[in-house]
């Protein structure tokens, strides 16, 4: 694909997709379209408080070694920002856990878990599905993630 630059696209569009915004399209394409292709944004009561609660999480925290060095590391790491470039994704991961020679990244969300399996809402999974993508694609083994 051609490049304007700066990593975007010729239409501007930026060449790394981030993992939130797959949650965005999964919950609704249109509101997706708006604010990624439109970069129309309004706050509401909702994504105050959400940004609010996140600032714990968003404060980097740890070190995530590389997949080589990971070995029987037991440790975590807060707000860890990792792309992959060959699958065109980005996510800032709100909490990453190490063990065992694994990484399981960890996504907190706002209010009650819902009651259905797996706790989580479609949208949220399709989140950390692409945070173990693209930890995956950067040499770590990740074999689940956690949404909470």
């Amino acid at each position: 694909m051609p490049t304007g630059g700066d990593d975007q696209t010729v239409s501007g569009a930026p060449e790394l997709l981030p993992a939130r915004m797959l949650n965005e399209f999964t919950y609704c394409p249109r509101l997706f379209h708006l604010e990624w292709a439109q970069a129309e944004w309004s706050d509401n009561a909702d994504t105050v408080a959400g940004r609010h609660v996140h600032r714990r999480v968003d404060q980097e925290g740890g070190e995530l070694p590389s997949p080589e060095e990971l070995g029987c590391v037991s440790a975590v790491a807060r707000s860890v920002s990792l792309s992959a470039p060959s699958e065109r994704l980005i996510a800032n991961i709100d909490l990453l856990e190490m063990e065992g020679g694994a990484v399981r990244p960890v996504d907190y969300k706002r209010g009650k878990a819902p009651d259905i399996p797996g706790r989580a809402w479609d949208p949220d999974r399709v989140q950390v599905c692409a945070q173990a993508l693209i930890l995956r694609a950067n040499g770590y083994r990740c074999d689940e993630a956690i949404v909470c």
